[in-house]
């Protein structure tokens, strides 16, 4: 039997709003004491996952920055070229080559640790499993999604076929934290989230809420359709791609999002061909979705865990000061939030 985390044995039946909030506040219990030397390395379980996959300590920074999700385009985006930490790992190939070679960054193409994570721990998804999770467009603090027409949207879940049925909502923490959450109660369809990206569990928390359903949808590609297909769940994209308008961002103009802003003619071929491909509904997950998957993923990179722990430790050798700097700031900010209780 695979792990599931506490409190989500029974995801088809949704949560309560008050378990929603809960599961996306920031906690820094959650989030681990052993402070961050980059976000991107860090969120969404990626340092649970790499370090695990390393071989790394847990309580020992990690002196690199990488890919922070499952990206589609190749770009080298400002966060990733400026960091401090001169090591780079990523699971896009062509981007691992622009990041040495346009930006003298030690990079490296790397397999993405959640799929190590994943076989060790939880293995394929049990057989007996129903219904569909649905993964709702989620905005950020720079972007949000419009529906064309959110009731027709809901209405369609709720008519598809007898065997995708019960439908349930996975809803992003971001958009709890803006009470997205109580809007979309109207529709009488049960909600789940995996929380706050910055919980050290959240991979656990994805995988115990997919694990639970057959198939998984989502009007858009994200993380999510990756993660979902790499695992065995099949997923289809199913209704009318959301808007989304930027503001605020200092990578991408204000307005209208557009792709070439994020990839080249390549990479923008290569996402409308996996859109089409996964417009199609299947039972199970097919050789060639699988095959475009596992190039998302990295999974063809060469890197073993012995050479990533090398890395690694590397890393944290030549950084050795930048460390001390990141313990003395992560428990002075600590001491003073427990000074700021009493």
């Amino acid at each position: 039997m695979w792990p599931v985390s506490s409190g989500f044995e029974s995801a088809s039946k949704g949560f309560s709003d008050e378990k929603l909030e809960q599961l996306s506040r920031h906690s820094l219990f959650e989030r681990g004491l052993t402070p961050w030397a980059t976000w991107e390395s860090e969120n969404s379980s990626l340092g649970k996952t790499f370090r695990k996959w390393a071989c790394y300590p847990s309580a020992l920074p990690l002196c690199f920055c990488s890919d922070h999700a499952v990206h589609w385009e190749s770009r080298c985006w400002p966060n990733e070229v400026d960091s401090p930490y001169e090591t780079f790992f990523t699971w896009n190939k062509k981007k691992s080559i622009a990041m040495k070679l346009e930006h003298g960054k030690s990079s490296y193409y790397v397999p993405h640790p959640w799929v190590f994570y994943r076989k060790k721990y939880y293995g394929n998804p049990p057989p007996i499993r129903s219904g569909t999770l649905v993964y709702y467009a989620h905005s950020n603090s720079l972007s949000n999604p419009t529906y064309k027409n959110l009731d027709d949207y809901m209405a369609s879940l709720v008519r598809l076929p007898e065997k995708y049925q019960p439908i349930c909502l996975c809803v992003s923490f971001h958009d709890i934290e803006k009470g997205t959450h109580k809007k979309l109660r109207k529709y009488g369809i049960p909600i789940v989230t995996a929380g706050s990206t910055g919980a050290r569990d959240f991979v656990d928390r994805f995988y115990s809420l997919i694990y639970q359903f057959r198939y998984a949808t989502s009007p858009n590609i994200g993380s999510h359709t990756y993660y979902v297909l790499e695992a065995g769940v099949p997923f289809f994209v199913f209704g009318d791609h959301p808007e989304y308008h930027l503001k605020g961002s200092d990578a991408v103009p204000d307005g209208p999002l557009n792709l070439k802003d994020y990839g080249d003619d390549d990479d923008i071929e290569r996402l409308e061909h996996l859109r089409l491909l996964l417009s199609q509904r299947v039972d199970t997950v097919t050789e060639e979705q699988r095959t475009i998957v596992s190039e998302y993923l990295g999974l063809d990179s060469d890197m073993t865990r012995i050479q990533a722990a090398k890395i690694l430790w590397g890393a944290f050798a030549f950084n050795a000061v930048q460390v001390l700097q990141l313990y003395v700031t992560s428990f002075w900010r600590l001491a003073k939030k427990m000074i700021a209780k009493k």
